[in-house]
């Protein structure tokens, strides 16, 4: 199968690893919550202390412009839920939403707070290659209390 062909399967979704239903926990991340049509989070890779993704759970779409109106406000309003929670929680200098979707294309937005003086500032965190990332683990009792701090937060 070529590259193109590669792509337009995963465009699709087919074998889509973010399609719902999809695990609680996984390699990459813990549930913080379900909202209204995604949902959200932490990120197993804390370089970026608060990290999360944000994903769309209706249904697969690989691009913003492959939703409804009524889909895209709820996801925006989602993802403004989010953000929120973790400028609250996190108290970040600054925050990141990206949606990139160019490695696995289903529609998500990674939060990704940033901190004056952190392992990128003043750059984006991508690198040229996914093994050139930084990778921070939490210890278990942090984590358990990031999750629980994002979910109140998430809670009003």
């Amino acid at each position: 199968m070529s590259d193109r062909e590669a792509w337009e399967r995963s465009v699709r979704g087919v074998g889509c690893p973010m399609d719902a239903p999809r695990p609680d926990v996984n390699d990459a991340w813990d549930l913080i919550a379900k909202l209204e049509i995604s949902s959200l989070y932490l990120a197993k890779n804390q370089t970026y202390r608060g990290q999360c993704v944000l994903i769309f759970d209706a249904r697969h779409a690989a691009r913003p412009d492959q939703l409804t109106a009524r889909e895209w406000a709820a996801f925006s309003a989602d993802l403004f839920a989010a953000q929120g929670a973790v400028m609250r929680v996190l108290r970040p200098d600054h925050i990141n939403l990206e949606s990139l979707g160019n490695v696995v294309p289903h529609l998500h937005f990674h939060v990704v707070p940033r901190y004056v003086g952190d392992a990128r500032w003043g750059a984006p965190i991508w690198r040229s290659s996914l093994a050139d990332m930084l990778e921070t683990r939490l210890e278990p009792g942090d984590r358990a209390a990031l999750i629980e701090s994002l979910r109140k937060a998430l809670a009003g």
